[in-house]
């Protein structure tokens, strides 16, 4: 539904600490996508390079960081109206311009007319958290200190969300491995949405908020029935599965069902893990019920007038005052903006160069969607999910014996009385963590604990750790290759062991334990023909 206005596009494109004005008059083109969680836009505008060189060449043509500062109102306005205009502030991300000279005219100083410039740009998020791909790890700290390490100088972010402040043994970031294509942006996108939190955008003040619940703070605004061409009702699907917390841990197996009054058996939706700690599983029973939302109606708004008073997402707003109908099913409902499209084309079919103008008429669609004020479902744009465990080497923490030696020592949670494997990280700074007791790959019958400084491959979490596999022999397990030989070494050091080699000794099988206790050993030989039993002691130094 497109309609014809004059508006008044002021743009500022500052560049190095310069400001750059492009007059309201000279602005071509607009287009802008705006949501609850931030705006994508794209603009064209013409700069005069006739009369005089063409200031904004040289630095737009060159990689520094451009800020747009972009506000778009009505140029005609009513006496006292109440006026809002809509103002955007981010940053661009690609560019370009066309060149445009007289033709059959032999200009001798400068050919050049004038150049057509067009930018996209977005909000700061999306521009520069898209690019950050961070690894990072934590250790006894909260999701907003992780976050904040990350967010950059140029983003605003406020924080209202008890879930942020919960303290974590250990916090990973694992952004930057391979195979793992999403960004610090997505990551955000993917905590909102599977910790059930909210991320807005408030374009205002040009800063954003993670959140436990929308803001309920404004006051409903009547949108004006001369500016509304028409509405439509939207009806997103409804679920119709059950959904239910399955835990597979085998001392505690349990279903927890998801109350919907809407589902139709047998479908549901299973969220399945092993939770050792009965609270683990009552939270994230918690959680998903917390995330389970059926949707509310919602209402896309068309225009035929630019709104005097321009309502950004987060705005309230009601179909009140002159014109609006009782009947209406919209009627006395309070509605929250979730989404703007504006693409506005200059009406004029020729480029023009009116340097002093004001304003420019417009070729304009313009489109709102609603939602319930009461509506607890959150948008969000589409996001990868980061990919993990991050792998990093670690080793194996012991406070038993002395450096060298290699013993094996467990630590015990005081509040689940959990047993763990302590593990620096050495990329890290030698950061402590914390890995579960477990036989990992080794069967049950063998307790094999892992050794004081032994290389671990380590699987990182968000916020756990776990062992994934080990990544050197101890001191002495290795055989030259020519024994074709295998051996189990137990014991604290090289002079307090126990072995049980099998080895070839000219071609023939060779098999012997060998207790040593300093100057003490005890063997037990076996091998072609021959049974070999032998206790000594030498005496020191020797």
């Amino acid at each position: 539904m497109s309609f014809t206005e004059d508006l008044a596009i002021q743009l500022t494109l500052t560049i190095s600490g310069q400001g750059y004005t492009i007059p309201p008059g000279q602005v071509k083109s607009l287009e802008i996508s705006l949501h609850n969680y931030g705006f994508q836009g794209k603009i064209s505008f013409v700069v005069s390079a006739e009369q005089s060189s063409d200031s904004l060449l040289s630095p737009f043509t060159q990689q520094d960081l451009i800020e747009v500062a972009l506000t778009v109102g009505t140029y005609i306005n009513p006496e006292n109206a109440q006026i809002q205009t809509l103002s955007l502030t981010g940053f661009a991300t690609d560019k370009g311009f066309s060149e445009h000279i007289l033709d059959h005219v032999d200009l001798q100083q400068n050919p050049v007319l004038y150049r057509h410039y067009q930018l996209s740009f977005a909000d700061p998020a999306q521009v520069l958290w898209k690019q950050h791909y961070p690894c990072d790890l934590l250790v006894d700290s909260t999701l907003q200190t992780l976050i904040g390490n990350h967010a950059g100088e140029k983003i605003s972010l406020q924080y209202n969300w008890d879930a942020l402040q919960t303290q974590y043994s250990l916090l990973a970031l694992s952004l930057g491995q391979a195979g793992n294509p999403a960004s610090f942006y997505d990551f955000i996108l993917w905590l909102v949405n599977t910790q059930n939190g909210v991320f807005s955008y408030d374009a205002a003040n040009n800063s954003y908020s993670l959140a436990s619940a929308k803001s309920a703070d404004g006051t409903a605004i009547a949108l004006d029935f001369q500016e509304v061409a028409a509405h439509r009702l939207e009806f997103p699907a409804t679920w119709r599965y059950q959904p239910q917390v399955l835990n597979a841990y085998s001392e505690n197996p349990q279903t927890k069902p998801i109350t919907n009054a809407q589902m139709t058996s047998p479908m549901r939706h299973d969220y399945i893990a092993r939770y050792p700690i009965a609270a683990d599983l009552d939270s994230r029973v918690t959680l998903e019920t917390g995330r389970f939302i059926q949707r509310q109606h919602e209402v896309a708004v068309y225009y035929r007038k630019f709104p005097l008073q321009a309502n950004p997402p987060g705005q309230w707003v009601k179909f009140s005052g002159a014109g609006w109908i009782s009947d209406l099913f919209v009627n006395g409902n309070t509605y929250r903006v979730r989404d703007w499209y504006l693409e506005a084309r200059a009406a004029e079919e020729e480029l023009t160069l009116d340097h002093g103008a004001a304003y420019a008429r417009y070729t304009i669609d313009l489109s709102q969607h609603l939602e319930l004020s009461a509506e607890t479902w959150v948008n969000l744009p589409p996001f990868v999910a980061p990919v993990y465990p991050l792998l990093v080497e670690g080793k194996v923490v012991s406070d038993q014996g002395e450096e060298t030696d290699t013993t094996y020592q467990t630590y015990q949670d005081q509040d689940t009385s959990v047993t763990y494997y302590e593990v620096t990280i050495p990329l890290w700074n030698n950061l402590k963590i914390r890995a579960p007791f477990e036989p990992n790959f080794a069967m049950g019958q063998f307790y094999f604990p892992l050794y004081k400084n032994e290389r671990v491959l380590v699987g990182l979490n968000l916020t756990t750790a776990v062992i994934l596999g080990y990544l050197d022999w101890r001191d002495g397990a290795a055989l030259p290759l020519d024994t074709q030989g295998n051996q189990l070494v137990m014991g604290q050091s090289t002079s307090s062991q126990t072995s049980l080699q099998h080895t070839y000794v000219d071609q023939k099988p060779q098999f012997q334990i060998l207790r040593t206790d300093q100057s003490d050993t005890q063997l037990l030989q076996m091998s072609e023909g021959c049974i070999v039993l032998q206790t000594q002691e030498q005496e020191q130094g020797n």
